[in-house]
């Protein structure tokens, strides 16, 4: 197997970082709240950038990028508003949070896609793009069953 070019690598090492910060942004914001449920779904959002940023690492490797299944795009996003960050966030304001952020990375990926030919570069940043989208969706689908549990 060829060796992945520079480019590709410093893209997949810049996507881990941004999923490191998110990591250390999910861990400091549970740290902060009393709410116990809002720590426990930040702490989950930590474990899950966590796996995302090894997820990323995995396409570093022979074997290549996972497999990540198509996702559906909800407009949830763009009715959210952004919650300050304060000792009594509740879980509905903490997945707004969590949603926005997510949204930012998905608009990065796309910003870059825009701007990248056909070829391995713009094939991995759509992977990209697809796998952030994939953890908004999960995000948004938690947002539902929080903000609105009377449907169960």
């Amino acid at each position: 197997m060829k060796p992945m070019r520079k480019e590709i690598a410093d893209l997949i090492h810049e996507a881990m970082e941004q999923h490191e910060l998110a990591r250390d942004f999910y861990h400091r914001l549970a740290h902060r709240v009393s709410h116990a449920e809002t720590r426990e779904m930040f702490e989950y959002l930590a474990k899950e950038a966590e796996e995302n940023k090894d997820r990323l690492h995995h396409c570093l490797t022979p074997e290549g990028c996972p497999v990540v299944p198509p996702v559906h795009d909800l407009p949830l996003v763009e009715h959210l508003k952004v919650p300050e960050v304060t000792e009594g966030l509740s879980p509905k304001e903490a997945l707004a949070l969590a949603i926005k952020r997510s949204e930012g990375l998905c608009r990065f990926y796309q910003s870059l896609l825009e701007l990248q030919p056909e070829g391995e570069i713009r094939r991995r940043l759509e992977y990209l793009a697809r796998a952030e989208s994939g953890h908004k969706e999960k995000l948004e689908n938690i947002y539902d069953t929080v903000a609105f549990p009377e449907v169960w």
